[in-house]
């Protein structure tokens, strides 16, 4: 392991009150859900545009839409 790994692997096996664990537990479950909610909103869009994007390659290959 080199410094940067055993770094974070001590940081996250230190001892935590209960009230930091829930607080950092409360953290990464925000950034979770945030990140969920910020898929679920774009990936519409992220898959009109890639389906855009493959009709046009096929299109200039000459094959039909279909």
């Amino acid at each position: 392991m080199n410094g940067w790994l055993s770094r974070g692997y001590r940081w996250m096996r230190r001892s935590r009150s209960r009230g930091q664990a829930m607080a950092e537990f409360t953290v990464l479950l925000m950034a979770f859900m945030f990140g969920v909610g910020a898929i679920t909103t774009f990936a519409p869009e992220m898959f009109a545009a890639l389906t855009i994007y493959i009709r046009g390659f096929y299109c200039v290959l000459g094959y039909p839409f279909g």
